[in-house]
């Protein structure tokens, strides 16, 4: 007997109900939305596009407050950057800065006394509190599309010291 439908009409009557809709979640809809894409690209539809192969000019402003588009403008066109943009740049060196004194100060660690041991901790705890005043202020001055950064948590930090 070969493997072929059954002609049971109640079997018949089941396809017919249709099936529940899984809820739209934003993980749903990012699959829905990347099966979508996917197929667009395979059929070509972004094959011959205006601009493809070129750079992409970022020129949109339209998160930027109106009372501050030209201002930003003119700091742009001067090279210089938004001050939160700025702030945030500062606050990467630091960062930078911080890991690179982190690093040193672990090397020497066991050939120092405890005095200088105290004093070094003393030290990190200080630039610690520091960047995280410089991540507090950024946080205050960005945009909410521009994300929040996180502030360092200072028992964390200290633990890495000496290692």
């Amino acid at each position: 007997m070969s493997a072929s439908r059954p002609t049971d009409p109640e079997h018949d009557a089941d396809e017919s109900v249709p099936q529940q809709r899984q809820p739209l979640t934003q993980r749903t809809y990012y699959t829905v939305l990347d099966q979508r894409i996917a197929a667009a690209q395979a059929d070509g539809m972004f094959d011959n596009l205006p601009g493809a192969g070129k750079p992409q000019r970022f020129e949109d402003d339209s998160m930027v407050p109106e009372e501050d588009r030209v201002g930003y403008r003119i700091l742009k066109n001067a090279g210089y950057a938004p001050p939160w943009i700025e702030l945030q740049k500062t606050i990467r060196e630091e960062q930078a800065k911080l890991e690179a004194w982190l690093a040193q100060a672990n090397r020497r660690w066991s050939r120092i006394t405890t005095r200088e041991q105290e004093r070094l901790c003393d030290e990190w705890q200080e630039q610690i509190v520091k960047l995280n005043r410089l991540i507090v202020h950024y946080n205050l001055a960005a945009p909410k599309a521009a994300g929040q950064l996180p502030t360092l948590r200072l028992s964390e930090e200290l633990s890495r010291l000496g290692k």
